[in-house]
């Protein structure tokens, strides 16, 4: 008779056979910018929100990613507060940028939204996310 393997072990392999792979947006090295928001933007016409940032060179759009992700982590942005952005350009004259950090200077609060190979955070199981009943959309004490 053959014996299975334990899944704790089964669980162990299959992570360690996983590759550090980049994410697509992440083929450049991340850049730095620092500005002010001067336009709050929820998602059209790409669907995701985004930020325009003026700095001293040139005007950003700042992609941020997750709607849910933002809300469920209180990130409210408003046009007028500075910023300090970390994130990843398309190409080398881009104006765009897919943010990995982002930090309100004025309320000193960062949000991550991308880990160092640009992958995003909200997709990643468990990272910024308020598990229990009511996030399920049930109420407390209500499990059907």
């Amino acid at each position: 008779m053959r014996r299975l393997a334990p899944p704790a072990l089964m669980l162990a392999v299959a992570l360690l056979a996983q590759t550090e792979e980049r994410a697509p947006i992440a083929s450049r090295p991340p850049i730095e910018i620092r500005g002010r928001i001067s336009k709050v933007m929820l998602g059209f016409p790409r669907g995701a929100p985004s930020l325009e940032i003026t700095s001293e060179q040139r005007t950003w759009r700042v992609w941020l990613g997750s709607m849910r992700y933002l809300v469920e982590n209180d990130f409210n942005p408003r046009a007028g507060q500075r910023v300090v952005i970390t994130g990843f350009r398309p190409s080398e004259d881009s104006d765009e940028l897919w943010a990995a950090t982002i930090t309100l200077q004025d309320l000193r609060r960062t949000l991550r939204l991308r880990d160092e190979m640009g992958r995003p955070l909200w997709r990643q199981a468990g990272v910024g996310r308020k598990l229990g009943p009511a996030r399920r959309g049930r109420a407390a004490g209500k499990f059907f």
